[in-house]
């Protein structure tokens, strides 16, 4: 292992010791030593937190013992303390915080466990249907409207029918004309749209809707919303599906199943790489499968086919940062003779593989991962 990177994993795998540091200083003496204010005030605030007295001393005392002795880093106590004081609960916030440390798994796991345990535990405030008008700021003000998803999803795809142009402009910028002729009466009011979007629903979910079942079903949607099994029949009966209904199959490891051979993208080709991933699937990316490109996993310029098994959908910016260029394969990127690395380029950032059926990002240092996202487990693959 590199010198550095030894000397890096010395330091973050011992954080109790580095927080009780933190404690015997000010936030502004960490920061005379090279630390962000910021962040020496949040150092400051869990190293009080965690060693200050409370009303569970002795659960205090184990976890603190049971962190120090796993090397947890700072940022994972950050992050384990970050939902534990959701709870307000007498002895709830420690309980959970020893659950926590002692929870197997990497930071990004144990972070979505700790959102689950905070929902069950009732720690997270919901949030309102509401409009809210912020103060003025150097002459402009903010707006921020909460609904539900399908009304806010049609009110956007409202208003990305409206954009006049692209001119490489921010999107906020140019749904913002859009957004004004909508409220001044000039537009033709809300678009109720037909559904290009793809909904993703396995065969024993379409029975429990068709059996009336339906509220106890939800459906995933490539525009990044989901459904009840009731308010898709309720789309059917209205017509918003269209006259057309497609039927993806999907091989449990293969992927999705077809034998078309072009060099882009059909629509139908298109319909299956968005059913079986209703966001992008580069880890941490939250683009709706509506607003992305078909990808080829394998590069069309290597060989890659353009077959449902080598497609996916990625959003714009993912799709131009994948190494296309894989120096594991042949015929892809030049290696250097002498020492049989890649030329130096642009950052390896990975690329999107197919594992054992499901697409995930293959870091440079070879390993898989997924999208945590919500939707990225409703997909197809997902449901057979």
């Amino acid at each position: 292992m590199d010198p550095l990177m030894k000397a890096f994993k010395l330091l973050t795998s011992n954080g109790i010791g580095f927080l009780r540091l933190c404690a015997e200083c000010s936030p502004y003496d960490l920061a005379d030593d090279g630390i962000e204010i910021s962040l020496a005030k949040n150092y400051a605030k869990l190293a009080d937190t965690l060693f200050s007295p409370c009303d569970s001393p002795r659960v205090q005392q184990d976890a603190i013992a049971l962190a120090e002795d796993r090397q947890l880093s700072v940022n994972h106590l950050l992050m384990i303390n970050k939902h534990a004081k959701k709870l307000k609960a007498r002895g709830a916030a420690w309980k959970l915080r020893a659950e926590l440390i002692a929870r197997e798994g990497s930071l990004e796991e144990v972070n979505e466990y700790a959102k689950t345990r905070v929902t069950e535990e009732g720690g997270d405030t919901k949030k309102k249907p509401g409009v809210r008008l912020g103060r003025v700021i150097d002459g402009l003000r903010t707006i921020s409207i909460t609904d539900t998803q399908r009304r806010i999803t049609d009110l956007e795809k409202t208003l990305d029918a409206g954009i006049k142009h692209d001119d490489g402009q921010p999107r906020s910028e140019a749904l913002l004309e859009p957004f004004w002729d909508l409220v001044e009466g000039n537009g033709t009011g809300l678009i109720k749209p037909e559904y290009r979007t793809v909904i993703a629903i396995g065969l024993d979910d379409f029975a429990k809707v068709s059996c009336g079942a339906g509220d106890e079903v939800i459906i995933g949607l490539s525009d990044g919303t989901t459904m009840t099994g009731a308010e898709f029949i309720n789309a059917a009966m209205e017509g918003a599906l269209g006259d057309k209904l497609h039927v993806g199959l999907f091989h449990p490891t293969a992927g999705p199943v077809n034998l078309y051979e072009a060099r882009f993208a059909s629509d139908k080709l298109r319909t299956l790489a968005m059913a079986e991933n209703l966001v992008c699937p580069w880890p941490d990316c939250n683009v709706p499968a509506d607003k992305c490109q078909v990808h080829h996993i394998d590069a069309h310029k290597h060989g890659g086919h353009t077959k449902p098994s080598n497609l996916t959908m990625l959003c714009k910016y993912h799709n131009g940062v994948n190494d296309d260029d894989d120096p594991g394969k042949p015929g892809s990127r030049k290696r250097n003779s002498k020492r049989g690395k890649p030329k130096r380029g642009k950052p390896q950032r990975g690329r999107m593989q197919r594992h054992r059926g499901k697409v995930r990002l293959r870091t440079p240092g070879g390993k898989l991962v997924d999208n945590a996202h919500d939707l990225n487990s409703m997909g197809a693959m997902n449901l057979i």
